[in-house]
């Protein structure tokens, strides 16, 4: 059963488990603020510093639940493509100071590989979402409950609904053709409730959810899907379709941030990511931040963020609702700007060039901090060429733990503090990561971070 609403953090909407970042992004809106959390407040004279390190090939994201207990997803890669071949996934909890496995959830089945998801439910359980599977764990990472999805296929992540079931859909990445299906689940038995909805486009982003609003971003489209409990449907609310494409120029559109008036969303994902998104877009034009009226689907918003050609990004915008700023950034040209939202315009408030920040962002608030990273590597490997040339070798030897403690030489991953308000650096540090961050960290309990990446997870302090 879904727990009651007066028992989760206010401001939180479906049925997660009420603590602090239960799930991915701090929430199903995508946020990405720790609600019910205060900042890192660094002050003057104080720095960051790297705590715990941990080689964790491969792994997607962190997840929080009871105070103290932090679990990661992890992953198998095949040999050859990482994108063709069936892998295994499973769960660990992991030691909150030192990173080490406490326990782990057995292997599970998956499937074709794309980042999946896990969240800490109301129920007090772990759901993970991985291939064209979904499984119920005990807090103890014990099987409950397992279910095959309909489409065999990829499946990137889940939201909660109010009600307690979990919505999924696959996803035709990376190359965004073939239409997306939502299915619905029950919370204690994973079978379905409603039909699987086929949407008229594939959609490559996760979903975003209010509590009973999803979210889905298309190829051109943006779609708003609402469970009917008494008939079993899922349904397209069609009075509401804000379109951004298409154009010969631009790429598929992110994950959506969902805000009490605004939808915003980043478009240029289809790119050739490795080791790093620096120089990996391959749709010409500039990286577009995007936002319509959630009671408005005609008058369609939009601004570049660095007006660099091949811009690129794969992650959702970061919302600070104390001050109503959103922030945005171009992976593929190194270039992360924010801007005060005035009505239905934008103000901007700042820009750095040359920052290399591609993974979801952390946002308090309350101490005004904007947590991400920034990579660095030589200019020379990031050509086209020589690139094509390295990936294959990189991506075989890559597997080896002795290799990946000797990447120096391709590039350095820095976790980095600005002022949410001038965006500039309050404190930065060195993680050694054999590839740049680019999917999901999470908030520490004692001033800390948990840094993310691939191949790394580093627990980062202030001192």
């Amino acid at each position: 059963m879904a727990r009651p609403a007066a028992e989760r953090p206010p401001g939180a909407p479906g049925a997660y488990w009420p603590q602090p970042w239960s799930c991915e992004d701090g929430g199903a809106r995508r946020w990405g603020v720790p609600e019910g959390q205060p900042g890192l407040d660094i002050k003057p004279g104080e720095g960051l510093k790297v705590e715990a390190l941990k080689d964790a090939f491969a792994n997607d994201l962190l997840i929080r639940r009871q105070p103290g207990e932090l679990f990661s997803l992890r992953h198998e890669l095949p040999v050859g493509d990482p994108l063709r071949g069936a892998v295994h996934g499973w769960v660990e909890q992991l030691d909150p100071d030192t990173l080490e496995v406490l326990r782990s959830s057995p292997k599970l089945s998956a499937g074709r590989y794309w980042p999946g998801g896990i969240a800490a439910h109301a129920n007090g359980d772990i759901y993970m979402v991985f291939g064209h599977w979904a499984h119920r764990l005990s807090a103890g990472l014990d099987v409950l409950a397992s279910h095959r999805l309909p489409v065999d296929g990829p499946h990137n992540s889940f939201v909660i609904l109010s009600g307690g079931e979990l919505v999924t859909k696959n996803c035709d990445a990376p190359e965004g053709l073939e239409p997306s299906t939502v299915s619905v689940l029950d919370s204690e038995t994973l079978q379905p409730v409603a039909r699987p909805l086929k949407l008229p486009e594939s959609s490559i982003a996760r979903l975003a959810c209010d509590g009973e609003n999803v979210i889905a971003v298309g190829t051109e489209t943006i779609f708003r899907l609402k469970l009917d409990r008494r008939a079993g449907e899922l349904l397209i609310d069609e009075t509401w379709r804000p379109r951004y494409g298409p154009s010969p120029g631009r790429s598929y559109g992110w994950d959506p941030v969902i805000t009490d008036d605004h939808v915003f969303w980043m478009d240029n994902g289809r790119n050739c990511t490795d080791w790093s998104m620096r120089d990996s877009g391959d749709a010409p034009d500039p990286v577009r931040l995007w936002w319509a009226r959630r009671d408005d689907s005609e008058n369609v918003r939009s601004v570049e963020i660095s007006g660099l050609p091949f811009g690129t990004e794969s992650n959702p915008p970061g919302w600070d609702p104390e001050t109503g700023t959103v922030i945005a950034y171009d992976a593929g040209n190194a270039v992360i700007r924010a801007w005060r939202v005035e009505g239905d315009e934008l103000t901007p408030l700042w820009r750095r060039d040359d920052f290399a920040h591609a993974g979801h962002l952390i946002v308090f608030p309350d101490t005004r901090e904007l947590v991400c990273q920034d990579w660095s590597d030589l200019e020379v490997l990031r050509r086209p060429g020589l690139r094509k040339l390295l990936r294959p070798g990189i991506r075989f030897f890559g597997r080896s733990r002795f290799v990946r403690q000797r990447s120096g030489a391709i590039g350095n991953d820095q976790l980095v503090v600005l002022d949410l308000d001038t965006g500039q650096d309050k404190a930065r540090v060195d993680v050694p990561s054999s590839t740049q961050a680019f999917l999901f960290p999470a908030p520490g309990w004692d001033r800390d971070i948990y840094y993310q990446s691939m191949s790394t997870i580093a627990r980062v302090a202030v001192r």
